[in-house]
C-alpha cells in the first residue's frame, strides 16, 4: 500500500523554488529545463508502479 505514494512524486515539479536556478547549466540549458525534463519519466515509472501494484489480477483481459 506504500507504493501509492509515489503518485505524489509528480507533484514536486509544481513545487518550482527548488529547483528554480539559472546555474548550473548542461549543454547551454539551465538547471530549470534539466528537472523539468527528468520529472516526465520520473512521474511516468512512479505511475507505472503504482498502476501494476494496484491492478486487479482477477479482471483480466476486458476485450
Amino acid at each position: 500500500m506504500w507504493w501509492r505514494v509515489l503518485l505524489l512524486v509528480p507533484l514536486l515539479m509544481l513545487v518550482t523554488p527548488l529547483y528554480n536556478s539559472d546555474e548550473p547549466r548542461v549543454l547551454g540549458f539551465p538547471l530549470f529545463y534539466w528537472v523539468q525534463f527528468l520529472f516526465i519519466p520520473l512521474g511516468v515509472i512512479c505511475a507505472a508502479v503504482v498502476y501494476y501494484k494496484v491492478k486487479d489480477p482477477e479482471a483480466g483481459d476486458r476485450r
